[in-house]
């Protein structure tokens, strides 16, 4: 029989994913970036709270902590400065909620505008020559290649050139005025490769687009309005321009649509351009499961009582009071690899939100000291309302070391003692985490506590990290355990016993760039490998190996 895990006792190794757990359908229903492994999540609430208690994540994202916190039947606090970050953790958790209403709008919608989206898809089957909808279009810049589809009528499916009638069904559309409301004129991020939102569509989609949304807007209010809503934002981007040729797919001859995966608004030279009301439908089934899946798991757990969710800023609190919650599960942004708020103005713009201020993030406007400034002042908060003695995990992942001594600062300097440090794998490796030069794989996990009296009592040590001696030793473990191994495990792992060394000395030792550890280890005598690995594109990127002779 296995032992029970004690309340309160650290977790001590990366947590791994169950083999009879498949990928929960609550958290198909939306893209969001770094979303975190459920069951990770799951395990530390369960860790570190006990039922009834109260759980706050003030970077809620894609609502993971909320969810997780509501199926084992504790409360939860969250905060998210973005729109579609607190939308998407309501309706993820929101429950129970009735499939009919939602099929039957869903219907109702679908009486009203489907005709004529079909429309502005139609083709004709190449076989049966009867009128059937064009599911992809590849396009090449503004020029229209070739068509995907798949007839109702004989079921035959193909991906084949372009013909005349679908040219000029496109030249029609693209004299056709678009009378319903859309975001128009909405400025993209400098790096974007087009300037205004509603470039990222193709004149069919954008039509398509706000038909639907329109006739969305006509439903009555109710959360399931909210939740044909939702599907309605996560088909936007399978909409739009930023949808790359899978080329597996591609040499298949099947749909060869592929996802946005980029941190930017790139627009690739060869394009998908995904039918709207196809990909609409899809998401039906999603949130019909997603739906069914939280009515079964959290059922009427769900209330003003045991969820809250504030669109506001983590640097405040101020309508929780001191000492107030048993337990802190947070991501919090990481630096500026990821931009949430500008990647999110797709959604966010449909919903009517305008630029937001005070994200905690580095970019051009902000520079690492401002982010390190707004960094300090949410865990100061978080600290505040932390009942004393009580714990916080934090979630993290970045190459540049000087955003990790961000958060090592921020967090020393807002009053928490460190008392562990995890390495813990992902989910699924993303193209930027498949051991590529340049990058770290790992997300780690902090466990920090908020000393008993409630005052900051971090004891400063005189340590001192010879760091070429550290990674050497790394090294020579490593090389017991097997024959090559890469850039990112040996820096994943000379991270965490610096991390966890260095919290408490009064000049926290500052670590190497990944630049300078690759120089570090040429230095040790070991064989460099290059190798190549496919990423989610199909590219070929460099991959460094070592081996310790």
């Amino acid at each position: 029989m296995k032992a029970k895990t004690k309340l309160f006792e650290l977790i001590d190794k990366s947590i791994t994913r169950p083999e009879t757990n498949a990928f929960p359908e609550r958290y198909k229903i939306h893209q969001y970036w770094s979303r975190k492994p459920w069951y990770v999540v799951r395990r530390y609430i369960k860790q570190f709270t006990i039922e009834g208690e109260v759980v706050l994540d003030p970077f809620s994202g894609s609502g993971v902590t909320a969810c997780e916190s509501l199926i084992t039947k504790r409360k939860f606090i969250g905060v998210d400065i973005n729109p579609i970050a607190v939308l998407l953790t309501k309706l993820t958790c929101v429950s129970p909620i009735s499939l009919e209403i939602i099929t039957s709008y869903y219907n109702t919608v679908y009486d009203n505008v489907s005709e004529t989206i079909k429309q502005l898809y139609s083709t004709q089957c190449r076989k049966c020559n009867e009128t059937t909808q064009i599911i992809n279009t590849i396009w090449h810049n503004e020029r229209p290649l070739k068509i995907f589809y798949e007839c109702d009528r004989c079921g035959n499916h193909e991906l084949t050139d372009i013909n005349s009638k679908d040219l000029k069904n496109i030249e029609n559309i693209n004299n056709t005025e678009i009378k319903n409301w859309y975001p128009k004129n909405v400025l993209l991020p400098k790096d974007s490769d087009v300037k205004y939102l509603h470039k990222l569509f193709t004149k069919r989609n954008l039509l398509a687009l706000s038909l639907l949304f329109d006739e969305i807007n006509k439903l009555p209010e109710s959360i399931e309005k909210e939740l044909l809503l939702l599907m309605f934002l996560s088909t936007i981007v399978r909409c739009s321009k930023l949808i790359f040729i899978n080329k597996y797919r591609l040499a298949k001859g099947v749909n060869p649509a592929g996802v946005w995966g980029e941190k930017r608004y790139w627009i690739p030279d060869q394009y998908i351009e995904n039918n709207v009301y196809y990909y609409f439908k899809v998401r039906l089934s999603k949130i019909l499961k997603a739906k069914k899946e939280t009515n079964n798991l959290i059922s009427d757990f769900f209330s003003d009582e045991t969820f809250a969710i504030k669109n506001t800023s983590a640097t405040d609190l101020s309508f929780l009071k001191d000492n107030s919650v048993d337990y802190c599960f947070t991501d919090p942004p990481y630096g500026g690899s990821i931009r949430y708020l500008d990647l999110s103005l797709i959604w966010n713009s449909w919903l009517g939100n305008k630029e937001i201020e005070n994200e905690i993030v580095v970019n051009e406007d902000k520079p690492l000291q401002t982010y390190q400034m707004l960094m300090l002042k949410a865990f100061s908060e978080i600290f505040r309302v932390l009942k004393n003695g009580k714990y916080m995990s934090v979630t993290f992942h970045n190459s540049d070391i000087k955003v990790w001594d961000v958060l090592i600062t921020v967090c020393k300097e807002a009053g928490f003692e460190l008392l562990n440090v995890l390495s813990q794998e992902p989910i699924k490796t993303s193209h930027n985490q498949i051991d590529m030069k340049g990058n770290v794989r790992t997300d780690i996990v902090l466990t920090f506590r908020k000393p008993a009296n409630g005052k900051q009592s971090v004891k400063y040590d005189e340590v001192k990290i010879d760091k070429t001696e550290l990674i050497r030793s790394i090294v020579s473990n490593f090389s017991k355990k097997k024959q090559n191994f890469t850039t990112r495990e040996i820096y994943d792992e000379a991270l965490l016993i610096w991390i966890a060394k260095s919290y408490n000395c009064k000049i926290m030792e500052p670590f190497v760039s990944l630049k300078s550890f690759d120089e570090i280890l040429e230095k040790l005598n070991l064989t460099k490998v290059n190798e190549f690995e496919s990423d989610y594109k199909g590219e070929k990127r460099e991959v460094i190996k070592w081996s310790y002779q």
